[in-house]
């Protein structure tokens, strides 16, 4: 499904651009367009109404649905190991969330894997004890991420770089912002904040 852009249009240094065709020649003052911002709520009538597919890869940021990257084949394995890696801990304080929706401000993303505190079905995250994102393409998009995960309160923020062949970890959230990034590399091991959660073998994660 295609969804609506909002772009910047850029006109002539005169503040008045001319519209032409079909014998029409006249002045047109520059008017910013409005932007209607979604609510997380606007977004799930969407889903009812039929307007969005109920498994459409969207995130909502600041009011704005963005689309996201399509999934290679590379992002799938990587993503499917980390989610038997942690979910073979049966841990009575937390669970595995697969790309499942995590609230922020302003609207949603759609982490690839989260650890988040056991709550009721009926409830949805707004923060996360450690939240994973793979990165084949999306790179640039996922480093904007660390902002709103920070924001969010998520412990612990590790980016999978699959061509780089590391991990890239935030942590030390104060005053709203990631304090550390470590870069983990081919032989290394990653151990998460969260007690109990097991130890990541970056190699055997990279593949």
């Amino acid at each position: 499904m295609r969804h609506l852009r909002v772009s910047e249009v850029r006109h002539d240094d005169d503040p008045l651009h001319r519209v032409r065709g079909a014998g029409y020649d006249f002045p047109m003052a520059s008017i910013a367009a409005p932007i209607h911002r979604l609510s997380v709520e606007d977004v799930h009538r969407m889903v009812e109404a039929g307007v969005l597919e109920e498994n459409e890869r969207v995130e909502l940021v600041e009011g704005v649905l963005v689309d996201m990257v399509p999934i290679s084949a590379e992002h799938d394995g990587a993503l499917a190991w980390l989610n038997r890696h942690f979910a073979r801990v049966d841990a009575e304080e937390w669970e595995v969330r697969i790309q499942s929706m995590l609230l922020i401000a302003g609207g949603f993303l759609l982490p690839d894997l989260s650890l988040v505190a056991r709550m009721p079905r009926s409830t949805l995250p707004a923060t996360a004890h450690l939240v994973i994102e793979v990165a084949q393409t999306s790179h640039a998009r996922d480093r904007e991420k660390a902002s709103d995960y920070a924001a969010a309160g998520v412990t612990e923020y590790w980016i999978v770089d699959l061509p780089g062949r590391t991990v890239h970890v935030h942590r030390h959230l104060l005053a709203g912002a990631y304090q550390e990034h470590t870069t983990f590399a081919d032989g290394t091991s990653i151990g998460p904040l969260l007690a109990d959660a097991p130890s990541v073998d970056v190699s055997a994660l990279l593949g």
